[in-house]
């Protein structure tokens, strides 16, 4: 196009977002289907609790089954607004991302041993996504028109 022409995109200006802003969004995503993972394993934990007996989550800290399930149901809650935090592009939501990736890390180290190839996907996939939200996070705010 010779530049004369209309704008492909009617109401729309220029963007400056690069590729990482997908990955932030991705992220995003992830966060919310994490949280309603965890939300939905707390409300059945909490329905019925042998669920979570059955296996070795209540072996790895000693807590009550309900507390482990309202454990799960905060952590999914947070989870959720995070990420659609992000998918806004607030900036709370990158800082609290930062630090439930942070969380997420240490859980994946601690749980190397018994499940690896998950475990390493999981620490390389925290890697990007907390690299995209750290550093072009801003990018997802632009294209709302918030910095």
């Amino acid at each position: 196009m010779n530049g004369s022409g209309p704008a492909p995109y009617p109401g729309a200006e220029r963007s400056t977002a690069t590729a990482w802003a997908g990955w932030v969004l991705l992220g995003a995503l992830m966060f919310v289907m994490l949280g309603a993972v965890h939300l939905g394993t707390g409300l059945v934990a909490l329905a019925r609790p042998e669920v979570l007996a059955g296996g070795r989550a209540d072996q790895l800290l000693p807590v009550s089954m309900d507390a482990l399930a309202w454990f799960h149901i905060v952590l999914g809650a947070a989870a959720v607004i995070v990420g659609v935090g992000l998918i806004r592009g607030y900036l709370w939501a990158r800082l609290a991302a930062v630090l439930l990736a942070g969380v997420a890390a240490l859980v994946n180290f601690a749980f190397i041993a018994v499940w690896p190839a998950v475990s390493i996907i999981a620490l390389i996939m925290i890697t990007v996504v907390t690299y995209a939200v750290a550093v072009h996070g801003a990018e997802v705010a632009d294209a709302y028109g918030e910095t």
